[in-house]
């Protein structure tokens, strides 16, 4: 950089340098290079003015204007330096950016270079086992001879009990039947113990949604199932006991054989029967990953293992980001809150508080009547049902209470409804899925509000809590 002392010493010199022959020139020599701005006083009569005196004066103010330009100068100077500060600073900062892009891009480079070394060793990995694979295939080729050898025996067998079962009428027992569901089942048998005919029950079976084939099926099954629960209590016949359990064991050696490689889901129906009260019990056995569903009729996927079907899992996922001023399911709710008489809450939360609070009380059971006609004393976990399983309510804990305040009971209404799903093979299966749910609460004497079906406008179920009993302390 220039230095400022010597740059303004040499226009001082220079300066000097030029105004010197005008400074020197003679008296006579007319003032041509004075500044206009300066106004010389013409002298007074009979007043004698030295030539130096007047040259003096001059060149003082000639020193007075280079001294401003030498400040004007000096002013443009420090602008320049500051200027070409700015400049340094900003080649600094984009020699940072530029050092900053440049690490980036070498880490990057070793990323990729990294992922790529990772997935050379997978591939190297993946080649080592079907290596070994191909040797295990190699390995059991005569042992699938005699595995077929041995399956094909298997099928002949089975196809001769077959033809035997048909000509005994093991068929026509029921059991090569398709399944009912359980609930349809048990709704046909809870009708027909109260006198009901066919055609009522068909009817309500409808207005639930299935199909007129179906009913008859369910009908005649669940007709054959109930004899031959009545034929079991009274006691077993030992031929047809014989026969079934040899086919079934034949039927076991198929499927240990043709499914060894596959893996499926397990669900075991358990019916026993008591020999004294003739009474049947059927009982869900869930396996293989699967859980109990919430009505307790079946199993259902729990892949997440969180004991929450996924089904239900997958109705969750539409909860509402923020409250609705209305609910009418507990998807409308944010969060964790439920739907409790259409607004969003907490059940923990339905009691308000007393002023005076002598005793704490807890319901143990409530008689509950139905639209339907029919009386239940429940326990908080039990539930019902009605249109055939398309509505089920369920009565769940309440929290404790003041004396004081009137005894709330608490009813969980989910609603179902048939849903057609196609499988793996492009086939179309009915399922049933849950489609909403929500809480009402009843006093003693309450009866609910008209509870309606999302699928079904047939449906119109109301519940009374006709007595609540409970534990005070």
């Amino acid at each position: 950089m220039v230095n400022k002392k010597f740059v303004i010493l040499f226009v001082v010199i220079m300066i000097l340098v030029l105004s010197l022959p005008t400074a020197l020139a003679p008296d006579d020599e007319p003032l041509s290079n004075a500044t206009t701005n300066t106004t010389v006083t013409p002298p007074a009569a009979n007043v004698t003015v030295n030539p130096n005196t007047q040259k003096i004066a001059l060149l003082e103010l000639k020193i007075n204007s280079l001294e401003s330009q030498i400040y004007i100068l000096q002013t443009d100077l420090q602008t320049l330096d500051y200027k070409v500060s700015t400049i340094k600073n900003d080649v600094d900062i984009i020699n940072s950016q530029q050092n900053s892009l440049e690490q980036g891009i070498k880490q990057d480079i070793g990323s990729v270079s990294t992922g790529l070394a990772g997935l050379q060793k997978n591939l190297d990995t993946t080649k080592e086992n079907l290596t070994e694979v191909k040797t295990e295939l190699e390995g059991t080729q005569s042992f699938n001879t005699f595995l077929a050898f041995i399956i094909f025996l298997i099928v002949v067998t089975v196809i001769g009990g077959i033809v035997y079962a048909k000509k005994k009428g093991i068929f026509s027992n029921g059991l090569f039947n398709n399944k009912v569901h359980p609930q349809v089942a048990s709704y046909i048998t809870n009708h027909i113990k109260q006198g009901k005919k066919f055609e009522h029950i068909k009817q309500n079976l409808v207005q639930a949604g299935w199909e007129e084939k179906d009913i008859h099926h369910a009908y005649k099954s669940t007709m054959k199932t109930n004899y031959q629960s009545y034929k079991k209590a009274q006691g077993p016949d030992k031929k047809k006991v014989i026969m079934i359990s040899v086919i079934g064991v034949v039927i076991i050696i198929v499927g240990m054989f043709s499914l060894s490689g596959s893996v499926g889901q397990a669900i075991k129906i358990q019916q026993t029967v008591d020999t004294k009260t003739s009474v049947l019990t059927t009982d869900i056995i869930c396996e293989d990953g699967l859980i109990l569903n919430p009505t307790g009729d079946g199993c259902c996927q729990d892949v997440n293992q969180n004991q929450v079907c996924d089904d239900i899992d997958i109705y969750q996922l539409n909860k509402a980001a923020q409250d609705k001023a209305v609910c009418s399911d507990n998807n409308d709710c944010s969060a964790d809150k439920v739907c409790i008489n259409n607004k969003c809450g907490y059940v923990k939360d339905i009691y308000k508080g007393s002023d005076i609070c002598s005793k704490r009380c807890t319901y143990y059971s409530v008689e509950t009547v139905t639209s339907d006609g029919e009386t239940y004393f429940h326990k908080p976990g039990q539930d019902g049902y009605t249109a055939a399983g398309g509505l089920t309510w369920n009565l769940l804990d309440a929290p404790s209470h003041c004396i004081e305040e009137n005894a709330q009971t608490v009813f969980e209404i989910s609603k179902l409804g048939p849903t057609t799903i196609i499988n793996e093979n492009g086939e179309k299966k009915s399922k049933i899925s849950l489609l909403s749910k929500e809480i009402i609460t009843l006093e003693q004497g309450q009866k609910s509000k008209m509870i309606t079906h999302p699928a079904n406008s047939n449906i119109k179920f109301t519940l009374l809590a006709n007595e609540i009993f409970e534990n005070c302390n």
